[in-house]
């Protein structure tokens, strides 16, 4: 990424990382992503807001250099984690003058994931500013969005939001702005589901509070600005929101067909009723458990019930359904019902552990249905009356959305 203007004197200094394949060990991350920081200059004094991730350290002391920076004020650090503050120790080595910035709690971190000294860090609180000259920063703190440091910046002259992780998209590309396709929508609701969706009603919160300020541009830390906010704060607004749609996702995996059979049989009897249904399989390839989470999570933002399908593996759940449980119930989403189907060769304990691994889902949970074998036509009768039951309970709900 290069020096890119989004006001002026406002430029997107980053980096982009677009070969990064998983985030966190964890998220896929097909477009790969960004690691933004931005170079505020003031008439009279300059602010870079974020740094990036250590191993991009080059690509962002290389653009300050283009970008002639020769002093640079304050280094504001938004959020501690180390894609957006792992070069700081880098940037004060060149700008030594700089000030650190940063709320209590970032403070706090910096100190213990950095080994930060505490003390060059100058503490802000909701509502502070920094006087740049012709540009005010204000500060408004954000807990959760998604840890309990994240801090956004306002900048009044410009109308521009400074959002931290909030809105961000891991899609990453050489242009400052976000267009409408697609895939960088897949993008924000994938980052949406897998960082934000665990603490639902802190961040619909926070997207009333951007929605009221009615900033001109939102510049997040990850993924291109959002130069009509709207088509972020619309969709933030809906995926916070309580509504759901009328889908069912189906996480599934199978060892010797017998759960397939009762997987396909239930998309068979779900898609009659009307209902949209996906099919997740956990484990057709190597890579399916990480990739297939990913998009099991991402449907869960608006789904309105999930049934996890799952072989007996030593008395327990398949590893792959554990993992993908353990997500579900880590992201906590608005799904109104839960079904546990599966099969057993001998004896099982499915239903107990997969409660437990799922104890946070508050999902109304439906009967379950496990076969021994192969499902039984009393196995296929009792998929048919959960498919049933499902369908008339999801039609019946408020607020359902298209």
């Amino acid at each position: 990424m290069t020096v890119l203007p989004i006001g002026k004197n406002i430029f997107e200094v980053g980096a982009v990382h677009a070969d990064r394949e998983l985030f966190d060990s964890l998220m896929p991350t097909p477009h790969g992503t960004t690691y933004n920081a931005y170079l505020v200059v003031g008439s009279e004094k300059t602010a870079l807001i974020d740094a990036v991730d250590p191993l991009k350290t080059r690509v962002l002391l290389k653009n300050l250099s283009e970008a002639g920076v020769e002093r640079i004020d304050y280094l504001i650090t938004l959020h501690t984690e180390q894609d957006h503050s792992g070069s700081n120790d880098a940037v004060l080595k060149r700008y030594p003058m700089a000030q650190v910035v940063g709320n209590k709690t970032v403070r706090d971190m910096l100190e213990t994931h950095l080994h930060f000294d505490a003390s060059r860090v100058k503490v802000v609180e909701e509502g502070d500013q920094i006087d740049l000259g012709d540009k005010k920063l204000t500060f408004l703190m954000i807990p959760f969005a998604h840890w309990p440091d994240n801090t956004m910046v306002w900048v009044e002259e410009d109308r521009i939001l400074f959002s931290s992780d909030l809105f961000g998209s891991h899609y990453s590309t050489d242009k400052a702005f976000a267009t409408s396709s697609a895939e960088q929508r897949t993008a924000a609701k994938a980052y949406y589901a897998e960082i934000m969706m665990p603490f639902r009603g802190q961040i619909a919160k926070h997207t009333a509070r951007t929605r009221a300020l009615n900033p001109r541009l939102i510049a997040p830390a990850h993924g291109p600005v959002w130069y009509d906010p709207d088509m972020i704060l619309s969709r933030y607004e809906r995926w916070t929101g309580d509504g759901v749609k009328k889908l069912v996702t189906l996480p599934y995996i199978s060892m010797h067909d017998s759960t397939r059979t009762m997987v396909e049989r239930l998309a068979v009897k779900l898609s009659a009723q009307g209902l949209s249904i996906i099919c997740r399989d956990l484990g057709s390839t190597p890579q399916s458990l990480s990739l297939e989470t990913g998009h099991f999570i991402m449907d869960l933002v608006d789904a309105a019930a999930v049934i996890l399908a799952t072989p007996t593996v030593l008395g327990g759940p398949h590893p792959n359904m554990a993992y993908a449980a353990l997500v579900a119930n880590a992201v906590r989403p608005k799904t109104r019902f839960m079904a546990l189907v599966g099969s057993y060769g001998w004896a099982t304990q499915v239903e107990k552990v997969m409660a437990g691994l799922t104890s946070n889902l508050k999902a109304e949970r439906l009967n379950t249905v496990l076969a021994k074998g192969l499902p039984s036509d009393a196995d296929i009768e009792q998929l048919d009356a959960l498919a049933l039951d499902l369908s008339s309970r999801i039609k019946a709900l408020p607020n359902l959305i298209d």
